[in-house]
């Protein structure tokens, strides 16, 4: 699907939301319907044509990523667009409510009520549209999580002991940039020891020693698009109590990946999760939910367990339980995976055996 064709999905939908055009104020927005990604930026878009709206820094960009779009050097872009609407002869007007502030709307809605435009609330017009990724999207993916394999393996061959959490997360980030990432996913999740017990713990200056759980939550970002992953390992060699938590959630995430195919409830797919993990014993240390979407966004829908939706080909999601033991450590093992017509295929391809370092 190229950029034209996801534009023309979204205006699909215009008939039955009762609007001429919508007004797109969310810079991702922007980008997945134009190409351009710009901190200031705003979109009109028409059953037959799509206006941009940004400031000059972003002119020579907009001219190579958004041929087709008709750009406007603007830099109150919203304002702008309404403007384009007035002359355009657009009566209804949808806009992104979600992605704007009550003082923005405000303003609109005088600027709208003085050209004679009528502004519509509306939600998840482009979302539902983003929830299934195009050849180019998987693609994009893809290449973010082969980057996050290939960072995590060099990271951990360097060699972990000695070296504190945040020099870990650093080594990570700069192997994502060396092989090819445009940057990191997310800030780096390095916990080592007692930290691994928080799930979304920040690096410090703790250094790896022998005993230690060392958890590594990453994923790099290759053309807008993010992975994620998470790997678990021993320093040393791995106590019982270790392997055994090690043995529950990677048993966990089997069940929960084998349950994924085109047509399953996600609430489904997190209750298989939990229910290994507290059938084990441990449920007690359900602290969140088992997974969610990634694509342009780092979390974005469907969110597995916290939101309704049915699995579909061509949906990237992440599968992650865990199991976190205060003042000891913790475990979770985290792949991106996409939904396929025969069930589902693992796009980050690292070792999940329990491994010793």
């Amino acid at each position: 699907m190229t950029i034209s064709q996801r534009r023309s999905a979204v205006a699909a939908q215009f008939d039955k939301a009762g609007v001429d055009g919508l007004l797109v104020v969310r810079d991702i927005h922007v980008r997945y319907l134009t190409g351009l990604m710009s901190s200031n930026s705003s979109a009109f878009l028409t059953s037959n044509s799509i206006d941009l709206y940004s400031d000059g820094r972003y002119a020579l960009m907009a001219k190579h990523v958004a041929p087709d779009s008709d750009f406007h050097d603007e830099r109150n872009v919203l304002e702008a667009a309404i403007k384009t609407a007035s002359q355009r002869g657009i009566a209804c007007l949808g806009f992104e409510s979600a992605y704007i502030n009550v003082a923005q709307i405000e303003s609109l809605e005088s600027l709208a009520a003085t050209h004679g435009v009528r502004l519509v609330p509306l939600t998840n017009l482009v979302e539902d549209q983003r929830l299934l990724k195009d050849d180019q999207e998987i693609s994009d993916v893809t290449s973010a999580c082969h980057i996050t394999d290939r960072a995590w393996e060099q990271t951990i061959e360097d060699g972990v002991v000695g070296k504190t959490e945040r020099e870990i997360a650093g080594i990570v980030e700069m192997y994502f940039r060396k092989f090819g990432a445009e940057d990191r996913a997310f800030e780096s999740i390095v916990a080592t020891g007692p930290n691994s017990a928080i799930p979304h713990h920040h690096p410090t200056d703790r250094v790896v020693v022998a005993g230690d759980l060392l958890k590594i939550d990453c994923g790099a970002k290759f053309n807008g698009y993010h992975a994620d992953m998470t790997r678990t390992v021993v320093v040393g060699k791995a106590a019982e109590w270790q392997r055994e938590i090690y043995a529950h959630v990677a048993h966990s995430q089997q069940s929960a990946m084998d349950a994924c195919k085109p047509g399953v409830d996600v609430r489904y797919i997190n209750d298989v999760a939990h229910g290994v993990v507290a059938e084990a014993g441990y449920g007690e240390t359900l602290v969140h939910k088992c997974g969610h979407g990634v694509g342009l966004e780092i979390h974005e829908r469907p969110f597995l367990g916290s939101g309704d939706g049915i699995l579909q080909p061509r949906m990237p999601i992440t599968v992650e339980p865990g199991i976190y033991l205060e003042n000891r450590g913790g475990v979770r093992i985290e792949d991106t995976i996409l939904i396929v017509e025969s069930g589902y295929r693992r796009l980050t391809e690292s070792n999940r055996e329990l491994r010793e370092v």
